[in-house]
């Protein structure tokens, strides 16, 4: 299983440097693709700035992803991360990640804080063509 937080969806629908890399190491994985409900209001915020064309395909993609609500278990872990920089929306991507356990294969992510906290929490990390990718790497996780 592998969780695309917004930054990684928004990749997806709108051409950014990390764009093509992302979608190379994601062509050809038959893992279920998971993220958080919430990551249907971030992407469509972030393209109504930067790209509002590109939200057909948003929904496209995102109706592709598995997409888990912020229960009450999200919401206390969440709350609970003693990491002081982490900001609220992304102590909620880590939380909906943390609930996958073993079952999850990489957090897909491309803020470095976010990407820093899923590490300190035991999570293996991609960030396919960022300067951040060698951080957890887990390009190399067989497939």
């Amino acid at each position: 299983m592998i969780y695309l937080d917004s930054s990684a969806v928004v990749k997806l629908v709108h051409e950014e440097p990390e764009s093509v890399a992302l979608e190379s190491w994601l062509s050809g994985d038959d893992r279920p693709l998971v993220t958080s409900v919430l990551t249907e209001i971030e992407v469509e915020r972030a393209l109504r700035r930067s790209d509002p064309d590109a939200l057909p395909l948003a929904t496209e993609v995102i109706d592709g992803l598995y997409r888990f609500d912020v229960d009450a278990a999200v919401r206390r872990a969440a709350a609970r991360f003693a990491e002081p920089t982490l900001r609220t929306l992304d102590a909620v991507h880590l939380a909906t990640a943390l609930e996958f356990g073993a079952d999850l294969d990489a957090f897909v992510c491309y803020d470095r804080r976010l990407l820093e906290a899923a590490i300190a929490h035991g999570i293996a990390v991609a960030s396919p063509g960022s300067v951040h990718s060698r951080l957890g790497d887990a390009s190399s996780l067989a497939r």
